[in-house]
This record gives structure tokens, sequence and C-alpha cells, in this order.
């Protein structure tokens, strides 16, 4: 309905601002609602949710522009999020509400150890994903796929390896523990951008099945991370989960705007160089991964040293 660019962009940022509102308030009620052992296959059904509207949004997006305009496909957006408030309104269940936290002691949360460990790898790990995918026409072009049916399957097999990666995240995160699902998930990650970036340059065959395949490789790694990273946001800091949550909420949204940013101060020099910078982003946040965990490791070490001293 907007008459002028200048409204359009507003209404982004409205949209923007309850989206922010409404994610972390969902992750926190799912770790309310479910047991302890169960905490991160529900905290994976949340954030399934995004990586459905993921998988499924931009490629029907893109169909829906394409035949009706851009005005009906934000139109149908528009009517969708109606629903989507309705159906929260009559079936959720009643919780009852915290005491309102200050902006003090949201900043306070960031000086505990357990999370100060954990944002700038959602940050890192969320810039390596949106780092190519914000710019996904003109660098799946450069790997092979174009097209109007050809670029929204290959987004199509994005969403459902994010969806894929997402819930069997979940369910490892409880059996295994988070620290190995990142692992796997951020070399995952860096492999399958890595061979994109080959792709790109010219180094290996392109084309639709491989970039498809890496497609949904790269779809699965990049949001296995989410349901971990919010298990070890709660295990570090339970007397605070929704707090925590929601910092972990804005620390994914910059690093969705950092890498925007990165990926599009890269595109000029190529797509082989956005795919490439995405890899080392994704080896970063591994590595950061391994020094605080070392960290913690060491650290807990030396508080039992000390603490067997002072007993002794």
């Amino acid at each position: 309905m907007a008459p002028t660019y200048a409204v359009l962009l507003a209404g982004r940022v409205l949209a923007a601002l309850g989206a922010a509102a409404f994610t972390p308030t969902a992750g926190a009620t799912a770790a309310a609602l479910a047991r302890a052992e169960s905490r991160g296959r529900a905290l994976a059904v949340v954030i399934g949710g995004l990586t459905v509207a993921t998988a499924l949004g931009v490629p029907l997006g893109r169909v829906a522009a394409a035949g009706l305009g851009w005005r009906a496909a934000l139109g149908a957006v528009a009517a969708l999020s109606a629903l989507g408030a309705l159906a929260v309104a009559l079936t959720l269940p009643h919780l009852p509400g915290g005491e309102p936290v200050s902006l003090r002691r949201r900043l306070a949360a960031l000086r505990h150890p357990g999370v100060l460990s954990v944002l700038p790898l959602t940050v890192l790990g969320m810039a390596a994903c949106y780092a190519p995918y914000s710019y996904s026409v003109p660098v799946l072009a450069a790997v092979g796929v174009s097209g109007r049916i050809a670029v929204p399957v290959t987004l199509a097999l994005y969403g459902a390896g994010a969806v894929a990666g997402n819930l069997l995240a979940g369910r490892w995160t409880d059996r295994a523990g988070p620290m190995r699902v990142l692992t796997a998930g951020y070399a995952a990650m860096a492999v399958s951008f890595a061979v994109l970036a080959a792709l790109a340059a010219g180094h290996l065959g392109g084309g639709g099945i491989p970039a498809g395949a890496l497609a949904f490789l790269w779809g699965a790694s990049s949001w296995c991370q989410t349901p971990a990273q919010q298990h070890r946001l709660l295990a570090a800091a339970a007397e605070q989960a929704p707090l925590v949550v929601s910092l972990n909420s804005s620390a994914i949204y910059l690093g969705i705007g950092a890498g925007t940013v990165l990926g599009g101060l890269a595109l000029p020099s190529g797509a082989a160089t956005v795919f490439a910078l995405a890899a080392v982003l994704a080896c970063g946040a591994a590595g950061f991964l391994g020094v605080t965990t070392l960290g913690a490791t060491t650290l807990g070490v030396t508080t039992k040293e000390r603490s067997g001293a002072t007993s002794t």
C-alpha cells in the first residue's frame, strides 16, 4: 500500500521491529514450556518456524512477485502475519510474565562469561551464512544456476537443508551436546562455501545438481547452530532465560546485517570472493568456538584447583 519509497522503507522498519520482538519471546516461551531434557528440541521447533519461512517464503515470494507483482506478495505476507497473530492468541497457554528488565541489567548479562563467549559466535556464524545468501541471485548465477525456475528450486533446497539441519541439531544437541553440533556445523559450512567458491571461479564444473546439493548443505550447516547456541546460553544463565534468548536473537540480526554488508563489499570482486569470504567467516567461527571452549575448560580447572587449595 506504500505510495512512496520512503513509506515502503518505514514499513520495513516496522516489520523488523515486530519480528525482533516476536523471535526471542517465542524462544523463551518454548524454553518455559519444555522439560529440561527436551529443551533443545523445543528451541529447534521454534527456530524451525524461521527456517521453514526461509525455505518457503523466498522462492514463493519470487513466484508471487513474478506473477502478481511485489505488492501482492507483500500483501500476502501481511495476511499471513494477521493469521499468525490470531493463532497465537487462541492457542498459546497463559504464562506469567516476569519483572521488567532494565537496560542496565540487560547489558550486565553481557558480562557473564558463559554469555560473552556465545553471542560473538552467533554473530560470526550468521554473518558467514548471509554474506552470500543476501545476494543469492548473482552468486548462484556464477555457479550455473539462473532463470525463473532454477533459482527458486535451488533456494528451496537451501530451505529444505535449513529445516533438516535445525531439527537434527535439536535432537543431537539433547543427545551429544551443543559443542559437537557446532563443530560439525561450522566444518560443513566452511567446506560447502569453499567448494562453491571453486565452482564460481571456474575451477570445478558447475550446474544445477552440484549447486543444489551444496545449497542444501549450506542451509543445513547454517541453521543447525541456533538450537545449540540457545542451549548453551540457557545452560550458562538459566535464571535469565528470557533475557539471554533475546540477546541471542539480537546477535542473529546483527550477524545478518554484518554478513549483508560484508557480502556487498565483496560482491564487486565476484561471486567466488563472496563465497571465499563466507568460508573464512565459518572457519573463524570454528576457531572462536575452539578458543572459547578451551578457555572455559581451563578456567573451570583453575577454579577447582583454587577451591581445593582453599579447602586444604
